[in-house]
């Protein structure tokens, strides 16, 4: 029987799994431990607090520390847990005083990941920032108003956003991606172009398959120095400060010491109840590996609506229940410039890596019908499984409606439709709002001829 939960992390997984915990069980003791000194913020919002989206960086809090000891949570921001012995089922953690000791029944790992370096000179200059805790959100915002300049590199998720966000503050921004195009693990080529071509009119400057080899500076920035991958041209472009943006990886330190299994993405290795290769030891969040949806091989989440969902299954299974996670599909979107862009499932790319054969369906549609003044552009694809016809995967960008289209094909992967059911679909219809013809049964049209369907 379980009476004591120690989570290690106090992200939206830490934050999540406790919360789970106490409404499945109201009796058993849960303690939860977070380095930073904040309680559960929203990582995701980071970047809109530099843009001023986000009025206040106190807004961002989604867990006022006041609120634990309500929930009979005993929280502890601002420790560090230094070790853990498993066999005698203790942590020690210091902070607070040194050395403390807390025993537990059930373990959660919500430790998270934290920013890579890439291999770059001059990285530990002044400056030069991550932008992954709330301390980091603050410092840059602190450069908008001293900077002129900024070079960000990495063209991700997070790089992206935060060149929007630097740019809305009037700063002249740089972006430099290493690989062929931005976004590459949530969109094609095809579909990277229109972003590209949208942020650039917009003022950003995107140089991609370009590599970041030096910043130059004595304490300080002044410059980034970047190669093309194809030309071999060298060129320097002026930098007040530069934020790296090239990825994170997998916090699993502590995990790993006392035995946890470390899976092929550098993850904490889980099955579909969150549990380790420990008994009632468990991982969730940016910390864990899963499996993805479709093909049931090892992945990576990376993302705040899968630490939350792996953190439920976590925290109640910890505090004694039986619930399973169903794998990772991984939808995504962003905005950027108005611009929306939605991937979920796989991409061309990732359906290479995994080794599953695709048709896809691809069509430029629209919002609304054609005679319907206001509507806007809307370019979708869809992929299928060659072997079987199932959809595994769906990219959308346009300046509306492209996340809740989204939302329909994640359902549909996770329904496993194949084209015909997409194809069957019966979209709602008025000419305000759409069309007799959801692009997106139009999109599985052009896939189920392909597939001989």
């Amino acid at each position: 029987m379980v009476e004591h939960i120690a989570i290690v992390g106090c992200g939206a997984a830490g934050a999540t799994a406790a919360l789970q915990a106490r409404k499945f069980n109201r009796t058993v003791e849960i303690t939860i431990f977070n380095s930073e000194p904040y309680s559960q913020y929203s990582r995701c919002g980071l970047p809109y607090t530099i843009s001023g989206k986000v009025g206040k960086f106190e807004d961002l809090v989604l867990m006022p520390p006041d609120n634990w000891a309500a929930l009979k949570i005993d929280a502890h921001l601002g420790v560090t847990v230094t070790d853990i012995d498993h066999k005698s089922k203790k942590i020690i953690y210091t902070g607070e005083s040194e050395g403390e000791v807390l025993s537990y029944d059930a373990l959660i790992f919500a430790t998270g990941a934290v920013n890579a370096a890439p291999p770059i000179k001059g990285l530990d200059k002044r400056r030069i920032y991550g932008l992954r805790t709330l301390d980091d959100a603050k410092a840059l915002s602190a450069e908008v108003g001293k900077a002129k300049t900024v070079v960000v590199i990495g063209g991700g998720l997070v790089g992206m956003e935060a060149a929007e966000a630097f740019h809305e503050r009037g700063l002249d921004v740089t972006v430099v991606e290493f690989l062929p195009h931005i976004l590459l693990a949530m969109v094609d080529s095809d579909m990277a172009a229109i972003v590209e071509e949208h942020c650039e009119k917009h003022g950003l400057k995107i140089l991609t398959n370009t590599a970041a080899q030096e910043v130059k500076g004595d304490d300080s920035p002044d410059s980034v120095v970047v190669q093309n991958r194809d030309t071999q041209d060298v060129i320097e472009i002026a930098a007040d400060f530069v934020v790296v943006a090239t990825g994170v990886r997998p916090v699993t330190d502590l995990a790993s010491k006392i035995g946890v299994e470390i899976g092929p993405t550098k993850g904490i290795k889980t099955d579909e109840r969150m549990m380790t290769n420990l008994n009632q030891v468990y991982a969730c969040g940016d910390c864990s590996e899963n499996l993805e949806f479709t093909t049931r091989k090892p992945m990576a989440g990376g993302l705040g609506t899968l630490a939350v969902r792996q953190a439920r299954v976590a925290g109640i299974n910890a505090a004694g229940g039986s619930v399973t996670f169903p794998g990772i599909v991984s939808a995504k979107v962003t905005k950027l410039f108005g611009l929306e862009i939605a991937s979920t499932g796989f991409t061309e790319d990732m359906a290479k890596r995994f080794e599953v054969p695709i048709v896809k369906g691809s069509v430029k549609g629209g919002t609304k019908p054609p005679y319907y003044i206001g509507g806007k552009e809307l370019k979708l694809k869809t992929f299928y499984s060659k072997d079987n016809g199932k959809l595994v995967g769906g990219q959308l960008v346009g300046e509306e409606d492209a996340a809740m289209r989204l939302n329909v094909l994640t359902l549909g992967i996770q329904q496993n439709i194949n084209a015909n059911d997409l194809f069957d679909f019966e979209n709602c219809y008025a000419p305000a709002i759409c069309d007799t013809w959801d692009p997106l049964v139009t999109s599985a049209d052009a896939a189920r001829k392909r597939l001989k369907m």
